[in-house]
């Protein structure tokens, strides 16, 4: 009689671990913008908070995967490398070369 319930709860478990990742990125399914010190641009993220989609100054969209890392999720653009802080409202941008602007997205949906 075990063993069915223990099948049941590992059942729930993987049923709801996907929905339990989602929630822990707050960035999760939402389009944002940011605007600071003459720089802008918008963003992305698709529900998962696996892909991004960004778009800055006078570039086209560019699609990158978004991968967990030590203070958020971070991806590898062409011209920079973004990280979406946990707190759900700061970004750091890191140019190639060398410089680093920290940013407040504000939601755009």
């Amino acid at each position: 009689m075990k063993r069915p319930l223990y099948l049941m709860s590992f059942c729930a478990a993987l049923v709801a671990l996907p929905a339990i990742s989602a929630s822990a990125c707050p960035w999760a399914g939402g389009d944002y913008s940011f605007k600071e010190h003459g720089i802008y641009g918008t963003f992305t993220v698709n529900g998962s908070c696996s892909e991004i989609v960004w778009s800055r100054l006078s570039d086209g969209p560019e699609t990158q995967p978004l991968e967990k890392s030590k203070h958020g999720w971070s991806a590898n653009m062409n011209k920079a490398k973004v990280e979406l802080l946990e707190n759900g409202s700061s970004l750091r941008v890191s140019d190639y070369g060398g410089i680093s602007r920290q940013f407040t997205a504000k939601p755009a949906n």
